[in-house]
């Protein structure tokens, strides 16, 4: 099963209420005068989650699902909400205003990886209307932010190299799932032309991170304030790729990615050429983080 798909499967029990009946570690919601700016929650890849949850063990509220999988989240429902530590090396950083946090371990053949990817949602600010140029300006603090704790951004393999103006256009214009560049603060008009779970892709030290926002569908008009919530995933480099193959394949992802690789090259290249031929510049400078080691 996809971690993806594990985030979704995680978001539905949230929304559920997660009854009492089922096993947990605490409380469904994290109380929010437990955790404040002065105490921040750490999340650490590849921490079990036993020890996750003893690190926390007022706040992290535990599902146990048959499936082979538990469920470990947090939720702030009222101010003041969270400040939350990505705890990476040299290349950590906080996040304000955060709202929750989800992740899961499985237990059968991947459970020696503990948690590999956790999901998060916060405010922009703390959580009340805000002008969407505010919501514009504040979301580029932020990635700045990651930008100086040393993330770099990527492109998806499959997705031809762009940068600056060009991608923001390919994304406006073509698909957003080539993602934006970081460093290019697009206009207010082009900000509202981005649609919402547009990402900003980043990699570091064996760790990659997707940024994305979701704009309130009913609050779009630019004259007035809309509403925003900004979603962080955070993978290991083992999860990254095994997004790669098939749910069913996940166990044997680095014997099967080597047959996965050459298609996604040559969907670059195809695209690549294609906006060649169109006038487009590649970033040929561009180079894509370092493939991981396929040996067991």
């Amino acid at each position: 099963m996809r971690g993806l798909i594990l985030v979704y499967l995680l978001s539905a029990l949230l929304l559920a209420g997660c009854s009492d009946h089922q096993s947990r570690a605490t409380n469904a919601s994290v109380n929010s005068e437990t955790i404040s700016i002065s105490n921040p929650v750490t999340i650490k890849l590849g921490e079990s989650g036993p020890d996750f949850a003893k690190r926390y063990p007022s706040m992290v509220n535990v599902v146990h699902q048959p499936a082979g999988l538990d469920f470990y989240s947090m939720r702030w429902t009222q101010a003041p909400y969270g400040v939350l530590n990505v705890e990476l090396r040299d290349h950590s950083f906080s996040v304000r205003n955060v709202l929750s946090v989800q992740s899961a371990q499985e237990l059968g053949a991947l459970a020696g990886e503990g948690l590999y990817e956790f999901t998060f949602n916060a405010g922009i600010t703390e959580p009340s209307p805000i002008t969407h140029d505010e919501a514009r300006i504040k979301t580029y603090e932020i990635l700045a932010d990651i930008l100086r704790a040393g993330w770099k951004p990527i492109i998806p393999l499959s997705r031809p190299r762009l940068s600056g103006a060009a991608r923001l256009s390919y994304a406006l214009n073509v698909s957003d799932s080539i993602g934006l560049d970081p460093s290019v603060v697009p206009t207010f008009e082009e900000w509202m032309r981005i649609e919402s779970r547009t990402a900003w892709h980043f990699y570091s030290q064996g760790a990659y991170l997707s940024v994305s926002f979701t704009r309130e569908r009913t609050l779009t008009d630019s004259t007035k304030p809309g509403a925003y919530m900004l979603t962080f995933r955070i993978q290991t480099e083992a999860e990254y790729f095994r997004s790669y193959v098939e749910s069913d394949d996940r166990p044997r992802w680095k014997a099967l990615l080597p047959k996965v690789l050459p298609g996604l090259v040559m969907a670059r290249q195809q695209k690549e050429a294609e906006l060649k031929a169109k006038g487009v510049s590649i970033d040929e400078t561009y180079r894509d983080p370092p493939l991981p080691s396929l040996s067991e």
